[in-house]
This record gives C-alpha cells, sequence and structure tokens, in this order.
C-alpha cells in the first residue's frame, strides 16, 4: 500500500514540477518508460494508461510553452520514416495481424517519442538530467541484483529483480547488456555532473553504481554478459587516463565478483564452446537461418512478431530419430529481429540510424576536443559511443530491437550533436580553438 502511494506521489509530482517546463515531463515519460511504476504498483498505476497521459502532457505542454522553434534533426527525421515503416509493415502484410499490432502499440509511440527528445532537451543541465533520471530508472532495477549477487552469488533463471517474469528489465540477459551500458555513462556523471554536489560522497556513490552493475552483470550467469564486459571493459580501458590503474580496478572488481559465483558461473558459460548441442545456442542459430531465408523470400519483412511463423528442425535426439521440429522460436538478435519484422528496408533503417549516432558522436567528439570550456561534450561523446557499442554488442543475442534502450542512446546523440551546434552558431566556441595558445576558445555558459 505504502509503495503505491510512494509512487503514485513521484508521477504526481512530474506534473507538478513540468507546470511549464515540458523537459520535466519529458523526464517523466522516461521514468515510467524505464522504471514501469505501474508493474509495482498495486492501487490506481495499473488502472490507468500512464505512459499515455504523461506523453500527451508533455506534448501539450511544449506547444504550450515552449517558444523556441522545434529541432528538426536527421537523427528524428529517420526515427519517424522508420515509425511509418513499422506501420506500414503492421497494416499491410503482417503475418500475425493481432500479435503485430499489439507490439506496434508501444513500439510506434517509442520510436515518435525519441524523434521528439532532441527538441525538448537542449541545454547541457536539461541533458544531464535526462541522463541522470535514465540512470536512476534502471538502477531501481540492477541494484538488488548486485546486492544479492555479492551475498548469495546471483544464478541463472532465478527472481533477483524487484520485477518477477522474464521480460523486459526482469529478463536476465536484457538486464546484464543494460547494466552494462550503463558503467559509462555512470564514469561520465562521476567526472562531470553539474546537478549533483561534488562531494567525495557523491563519487563514491557513482563508483558504487559501477560495481553493484556489473555484479548485476555476472550474477545473472547471462553469456551475453561476458560480450557485454569485453566491449565495455576496452572501450572505458581506451579511454582512461590512468589505463593501468582502471585496468587493475576492473580486474579486481571482475574476480571479486566472480568469485561468489565461480562453479556455477563457470559452467554456465563454458556452453558457449558446446553450442551444437546447447539447445538454447542452437535454436538462435536455426532460426537466424530461418529468418534470412524469410526475409530472401519476403524483402519487406512479415510484420511484427512473424516469428510466430518459423518452424526449424533441431538434430534428433536418439541416433537415427526423426529431428525434433520447433515452432515459434523468439529471434534472440536485435538484428535478425528487424530483418524478419521490418525485412531488408526496415534493416537499412535501423542501421542508417546507428551510424547517423556514432557519426554524431564522433563529430561532437572532435569539435570539442581542444576547447577547454567544452571538455564535458567530448567525455560524454566518447561514453555514448562506448554505452551504444556495448549495448548493440549486447543485442546481437537478445531480442530488444524496439525496446526503449536503444532509442533513447540515438536521442542523447542528437541532443548532443544540436548542442554542440547551437553553441557553435552563437560564437561561443570558436571552430578553430586550441588549447595552450594565444587564441583562447571564449567562455561557454554552463547551462
Amino acid at each position: 500500500m505504502f509503495r503505491s502511494l510512494y509512487l503514485i506521489a513521484i508521477y504526481l509530482s512530474f506534473f507538478v514540477l513540468g507546470r511549464n517546463a515540458p523537459f520535466a515531463l519529458a523526464l517523466g515519460y522516461v521514468w515510467v518508460d524505464t522504471f514501469n511504476p505501474q508493474s509495482m504498483a498495486y492501487i490506481v498505476l495499473p488502472q490507468i494508461p500512464v505512459s499515455l497521459i504523461m506523453a500527451l502532457a508533455t506534448i501539450a505542454s511544449y506547444l504550450i510553452f515552449e517558444r523556441q522553434k522545434p529541432r528538426i534533426t536527421l537523427t528524428s527525421i529517420l526515427l519517424l520514416l522508420f515509425a511509418v515503416w513499422v506501420t506500414m509493415t503492421t497494416a499491410l502484410w503482417a503475418e500475425v495481424p493481432d500479435s503485430a499490432w499489439e507490439k506496434w502499440n508501444f513500439a510506434f509511440k517509442m520510436l515518435c517519442f525519441a524523434a521528439f527528445l532532441p527538441s525538448v532537451f537542449r541545454t547541457r543541465i536539461q541533458i544531464e538530467a535526462l541522463l541522470q533520471i535514465y540512470l536512476l530508472s534502471i538502477s531501481v532495477h540492477f541494484i538488488p541484483v548486485g546486492l544479492k549477487t555479492m551475498v548469495s552469488g546471483g544464478g541463472y533463471g532465478r527472481a533477483l529483480g524487484i520485477v518477477a517474469g522474464n521480460s523486459l528489465l526482469s529478463e536476465g540477459a536484457t538486464l546484464a547488456g543494460v547494466s552494462l551500458m550503463l558503467i559509462p555513462i555512470i564514469l561520465y556523471l562521476r567526472r562531470n555532473t553539474l546537478i549533483m554536489p561534488k562531494h567525495w560522497v557523491v563519487k563514491l556513490g557513482y563508483s558504487g553504481l559501477v560495481s553493484l552493475a556489473l555484479a548485476a552483470a555476472i550474477g545473472t550467469y547471462e553469456r551475453t554478459a561476458l560480450v557485454g564486459m569485453a566491449i565495455v571493459g576496452g572501450g572505458v580501458w581506451l579511454r582512461a587516463r590512468r589505463k593501468i590503474l582502471y585496468g587493475v580496478l576492473g580486474v579486481l572488481m571482475v574476480l571479486a565478483v566472480a568469485s561468489r559465483t565461480s562453479e556455477a558461473w563457470n559452467a554456465r558459460i563454458s556452453t558457449i564452446r558446446h553450442y551444437e548441442t546447447e539447445t538454447s545456442a542452437l535454436g538462435r542459430l536455426l532460426v537466424w537461418q530461418w529468418t534470412i531465408g524469410y526475409a530472401n523470400e519476403h524483402p519487406f519483412g512479415g510484420g511484427f512478431n512473424s516469428y510466430k511463423i518459423d518452424q526449424v528442425s533441431f538434430p534428433p535426439e536418439t541416433p537415427g530419430g526423426d529431428p525434433v521440429v520447433a515452432k515459434g522460436i523468439a529471434f534472440h538478435s536485435i538484428y535478425f529481429e528487424v530483418l524478419g519484422e521490418q525485412g531488408y528496408v526496415g534493416l537499412g533503417m535501423f542501421f542508417s540510424i546507428i551510424f547517423l549516432s556514432f557519426w554524431q558522436l564522433h563529430k561532437v567528439a572532435r569539435i570539442t576536443k581542444n576547447v577547454r570550456e567544452m571538455v564535458w561534450a567530448k567525455e560524454l561523446a566518447y561514453a555514448l559511443q562506448v554505452a551504444l557499442l556495448t549495448l548493440l554488442a549486447c543485442g546481437a543475442f537478445i531480442g530488444i530491437a524496439f525496446q526503449p534502450m536503444l532509442y533513447y542512446l540515438f536521442a542523447l546523440s542528437a541532443c548532443l550533436r544540436a548542442h554542440v551546434r547551437e553553441v557553435q552558431r552563437l560564437g561561443y566556441m570558436p571552430a578553430a580553438a586550441r588549447l595552450n595558445t594565444a587564441q583562447q576558445p571564449i567562455l561557454v555558459p554552463a547551462q
């Protein structure tokens, strides 16, 4: 009862804070979309469309109070085109129409809202607020898992989080990938936050979140976590100033957590070497093979949840026996999910958004490289690059192609690039500024 009242109070507080500030209501939508309070409350929230109400309130507030012109970014255009395309595949040639419309209902709203975010989050403070809310919303899911892993060692398939089930952040592989994706963002906030006070306790808190995120990923016993740890570890180490220190601390942290999970974790991870006989891994390979064949025959895809018509044959369980036929095996990969559902056209749009995001972040890092007052933008660009690469690598083995995790990173990349372009346009940042020369860059306002 008290938890429900507490969540209702938080939900209503976003409306109070966002009375004439659209970005505050947009933060509320991100919180609802990521934290999912309706799944943890017992009264009121489960009975109302909380995300739809928050989205409509955000758009209405923006239309009434926002005086600046909407930002029309290339990312937003591609996201809207993608939204149009997934609507066409759902309405015109979906293999399983009823199921397709159910998935379209949240995927379409998510794509449109991600396209809307660059118009709302314009300043450094607003961009950081989005990062902080996103981090805090997800940390509620990985903190309990990380703590339980440190105490009991975690375990595959165990319900360690605050939400039961096997979907979204309650699913182990997804939680592992998202937790690891957040590590470079946490490290960025530890060094550059303006919202949180500059105090050693705050820095210690961020360091603790890194440890818990890593522990949660390991505690899921998911093989995806091994891929994510390799990517995020390498990315953070390459960008670190003190490479030896970061390397030693990273190894010690992994060993400390792994010592609590050693035998069972090693047994689970070792199945990677025997994918031919491990049902889950082999099933993925067979479905991916089916998806390629299906896309070759249906280049425009089969609409959302088209995996429900797949049919694959496993090797006989006994010598000389008949193959075991399985139907409706999920894609278990963002790339094959998009290919099977949206065809080669949709996959091309998806890769275009990914490529554009990396290009925007590269552009920001290059432009701000030698501008002292914009070091924060360079470091955020690097952090988002590592975060995006980590989630894309983990996503090769989990079906989250139309979950908000990826699209918030796309939107953040567009927000950061648009902000830096605006700083340049206003003349606060010389195009060819260099440090330690007679020409010093003009100070950039903190907000």
